[in-house]
């Protein structure tokens, strides 16, 4: 059985045994290795828009004997997606890249059910993004990776809308306050403070905004 990192491990807990996965930006094909290990009837595909990358994946898909059983794939974001994928995976991108994956291949977006992200950055707008293409957050986590924090959203087709808290915090995340949650907060409190102090005096704008979120940060204590 092969081995995954915490990070990936969160991402593979929130895949279900009826979902049918591509893996965008593959890497080393770890989760697609490990999820045809634990489900041996599931569509996987593990694609990358890298060479390098996808040799990589070969070799350790012949490694753990899985030949066949998983498709790799050489293409940008879900251009590649084939009519047998219900549920796409992008873990450590950017938020931003992420977003551009989606938003502009509409046609493609029409048979995914079922989007999981871990982006490294950006993940209010993640939220807000996804939310306008029609999704809903079905259930999101956060993991330690290092020293670092990183969400993991399982988005799910449906319309809602969510305001400013919900976008910032995530509306899961804020209601369950988990211990990493509540360290995730002051990390960002401690962060956005600093950035305040040396933000350049004709970025009035950022500083409104920064303000404004360091507040629904700092409510977060008082509900304690």
């Amino acid at each position: 059985m092969i081995r995954l990192n915490d990070r990936l491990a969160a991402v593979f807990s929130v895949i279900d045994p009826t979902d049918q996965v591509m893996d965008v930006g593959c890497d080393h094909a770890f989760l697609a290795i490990a999820l045809k290990e634990k489900y041996k009837d599931m569509n996987v595909v593990a694609s990358d828009n890298k060479e390098g990358p996808l040799k990589h994946a070969k070799e350790n898909i012949k490694k753990n004997h899985l030949e066949g059983k998983i498709e790799l794939r050489f293409g940008n974001g879900i251009q590649v997606l084939d009519e047998k994928t219900d549920t796409v995976v992008i873990s450590g991108m950017g938020g931003l890249n992420m977003i551009g994956i989606f938003k502009y291949e509409e046609a493609k977006r029409k048979q995914i059910r079922k989007i999981v992200l871990s982006p490294n950055s950006d993940v209010e707008s993640v939220r807000r993004e996804f939310m306008k293409m029609g999704y809903q957050i079905y259930r999101e986590k956060l993991v330690r990776d290092g020293k670092f924090i990183y969400p993991v959203i399982d988005f799910r087709k449906g319309r809602v809308h969510y305001g400013k808290k919900d976008l910032l915090l995530g509306p899961v995340l804020r209601k369950e306050k988990s211990p990493l949650f509540l360290e995730w907060n002051q990390k960002e409190i401690d962060r956005i403070s600093q950035l305040i102090k040396v933000l350049p005096k004709g970025f009035w704008q950022k500083r409104i905004r920064l303000r404004r979120n360091l507040k629904i940060h700092k409510t977060v204590l008082k509900t304690l």
